[in-house]
């Protein structure tokens, strides 16, 4: 009786076990509830997923759905994303990329550190390559895009965060080259307007310009008079200035600003579309 008793004691603490694990941290990367992906190929998103987040502390998640219960996408993988108790750290670093089949969206949602790594900017970036694969139905090579994209820019925040100040992101070449095009265009522009102008003035002078045939009008009443004048170089002086720059020292050096939304208590980024 009494190793009847023992036994019952041992598996009523082994369920109460499991049962608080069951409803803890949920384990595992992709979470193909509209069965995209074959077995090999969440194995291989898995494995990949694991090798980011060991490398930069980003918890990668992949998700699909055909129902998102009344939610929008973003909103179904932010709340999919809490009640698993996913992220690493305190501020829940990660990325979840969920494609809902039924309303044909598909979504990245970013937490924490992942919010100021892909920044508007950069999701945008994503979306451009992801979308056209998407809509040709090839989820898994769209997945495998979208991880060798977040590995990359994981990468390079990690070098811009070791010296920010020598480091030059895709984002601030981008805006480098949209302002010289700017100043070049505004100048080009200028520049014909002042033509336009000096060639208005010189044409409305020459209408004003009265031909004289007799070469006495050109002459003075008392004659001609030469004067001369002579310039003498004496010495030279430079003054120097130095323009100091105003720093960017907040994400906008890294990437731009980040639209975010709240839910259950949280902030997440991120970005999308229709496929």
């Amino acid at each position: 009786m009494r190793k009847t008793g023992l036994v019952c004691l041992l598996t009523l603490i082994l369920c109460f076990t499991g049962s608080l694990t069951a409803f803890g941290r949920m384990e595992g990367h992709v979470f193909d509830e509209a069965g995209l992906y074959t077995q090999e190929e969440a194995a291989d998103l898995t494995s990949r997923a694991e090798a980011i987040g060991e490398t930069y502390g980003m918890d990668v998640l992949f998700l699909t759905t055909t129902d998102t219960q009344g939610l929008e996408a973003r909103e179904y993988a932010a709340q999919f994303f809490l009640d698993g108790d996913f992220g690493y750290g305190a501020e829940k670093d990660g990325i979840v990329f969920i494609i809902d089949m039924g309303d044909r969206d598909a979504q990245m949602v970013t937490s924490g550190e992942g919010i100021r790594i892909f920044t508007d900017y950069y999701i945008d970036k994503i979306w451009n390559e992801v979308q056209p694969i998407l809509s040709e139905g090839a989820y898994y090579d769209a997945m495998s895009t979208f991880l060798t994209d977040v590995e990359y820019y994981c990468g390079e925040y990690q070098k811009y965060l070791a010296n920010p100040e020598a480091y030059q992101s895709e984002y601030q070449k981008e805006q480098e080259s949209r302002n010289i095009v700017l100043y070049v265009g505004i100048s080009l522009i200028f520049a014909l307007i002042m033509a336009g102008v000096s060639v208005v003035f010189m044409r409305k002078g020459h209408n004003n310009v009265k031909p004289f045939t007799d070469g006495r009008a050109y002459l003075k009443e008392n004659g001609v008079n030469f004067r001369v004048n002579q310039d003498s170089f004496v010495t030279t002086h430079t003054t120097r200035k130095r323009i100091i720059k105003n720093e960017d020292n907040n994400n906008n050096s890294w990437g731009g600003g980040s639209s975010t939304f709240s839910s259950g208590g949280h902030n997440f980024g991120g970005g999308g579309g229709k496929f």
